[in-house]
């Protein structure tokens, strides 16, 4: 068993039940062999608001409204949702940017 960092910019705190104006933190322990897609799941079950905001648990897909950041480097980068967590690893759930040249 290991416990991973999971970071909330202010944009999403609300989807934790947090009322504070800043970053929240959370630690989440994990099993060996669970993925991103496993701890999304169960934080969706506990805070209906993620599901909302970020992980649609009934299709388990992001829901475009967040971008994580997997250890430093964007999640699409590793394994996406089927990224295997460790002890130690972070993640950041930072709003998704969207745009372009008009």
């Amino acid at each position: 068993m290991g416990r991973v960092k999971l970071e909330i910019l202010p944009w999403a705190t609300r989807a934790f039940g947090s009322s504070s104006s800043g970053r929240l933190v959370l630690r989440e322990e994990v099993e060996e062999g669970d993925t991103v897609e496993d701890l999304f799941v169960r934080l969706a079950s506990r805070y209906q608001a993620f599901g909302d905001v970020a992980f649609d648990p009934a299709a388990r897909r992001l829901t475009g409204q967040v971008t994580v950041i997997y250890n430093g480097r964007l999640l699409e980068l590793a394994e996406g949702l089927e990224t295997k967590l460790r002890d130690g690893d972070t993640l950041l759930l930072v709003p998704a940017f969207a745009g372009g040249a008009g």
